[in-house]
């Protein structure tokens, strides 16, 4: 696939009725506008309008195979749903040419939160990118929720392919985001205190990866005030944000893991003190819609401590 990227944003408009007022049942309540390719016919349309269909068809085809290789078996059909309207932004393309797609699902809730979502940073974390596709899927059914959702579930396609943490470079990408202090302690870090293990790898600069190019320009267009990211396979919900306490959920403990230079912990909240909640999946799966209910309405109480953001803030990134 030619890795100069295209988002084809062919719309499907979709309106939802809100329900709940912080509805658990609904995994927090809103309208959503989708984007999804559309695959009629083609009689009729200009050349330009062939090529962006057959691009969209191809962009469908690709997402379902990934889809496939992610998701367990008994899962798959539901789960390629999120294939029907996905977007993606211009940057976001594998090294090797393979699409980053994700879903959005709007607010109309003043009181709610724009919460990013991210699976899959690590390629050999497939059970990330199904919980990840779990929570697009349950938005999608449930159509009202009060914060506003972006899901990317499966960020590292190369790494996937190889059944690698790292990407086609042999970049832990989550090792590989531009904290202030990855000049002076990534690489270090990376020789000293983890012994080079190359699963560990940050990269020879910061963001030096087009998955990391990928991931910051949904920060900078998206512009979060919650981040989560769904990992394997520590089994524990690892917080990066104020101190504030945390809500019981059975299937996984709280515990700070502490986070490392380039990782996506130390770079959204000790440098833009925008909250980061890594969820370390065990090798199954959990009570995937009520952790995504807690997720919601933890997500609004630490946006709220970690204060206000401006727009501007995300461009200097």
């Amino acid at each position: 696939m030619n890795r100069s990227t295209r988002h084809f944003a062919i719309a499907a408009l979709t309106t939802f009725v809100l329900v709940g007022v912080f509805g658990y049942a609904s995994a927090d309540a809103s309208v959503s506008t989708n984007t999804a390719p559309q695959v009629s016919g083609t009689e009729g349309a200009s050349p330009i309008e062939k090529a962006n269909q057959a691009t969209a068809e191809s962009e469908k085809s690709t997402c379902e195979t990934t889809v496939d290789r992610v998701v367990r078996t008994q899962n798959r059909s539901r789960l390629k749903g999120f294939c029907n309207r996905v977007s993606r932004l211009p940057t976001c393309s594998s090294t090797e040419g393979r699409p980053i797609q994700h879903a959005d699902n709007g607010s109309v809730d003043a009181r709610g939160k724009r919460i990013l979502v991210l699976g899959m940073i690590h390629g050999d974390e497939p059970l990330a990118g199904e919980m990840a596709l779990e929570w697009a899927e349950r938005l999608q059914a449930l159509g009202s929720h009060r914060n506003a959702w972006r899901v990317v579930p499966m960020l590292n396609p190369d790494g996937l392919e190889r059944n690698t943490r790292m990407n086609a470079q042999g970049v832990d990408l989550n090792r590989n985001f531009p904290t202030k202090d990855w000049d002076h302690e990534a690489l270090t870090f990376w020789n000293k205190t983890a012994k080079k293990d190359p699963r560990r790898f940050p990269g020879e600069k910061p963001a030096s990866e087009v998955e990391t190019k990928c991931i910051i320009s949904h920060i900078k267009d998206f512009k979060p005030d919650f981040i989560v990211s769904v990992h394997t396979p520590y089994k524990v919900l690892d917080f990066d944000g104020p101190k504030m306490g945390f809500p019981a959920y059975k299937d996984l403990p709280w515990r700070a893991l502490g986070n490392f230079p380039g990782s996506l912990g130390r770079y959204m909240w000790k440098d833009y003190q925008i909250p980061v909640l890594t969820v370390e999946l065990g090798n199954t799966m959990v009570d995937a819609a009520k952790l995504q209910d807690i997720v919601g309405t933890f997500a609004i109480e630490a946006a709220r401590r970690s204060g206000q953001k401006t727009a501007g803030m995300f461009e200097h990134m």
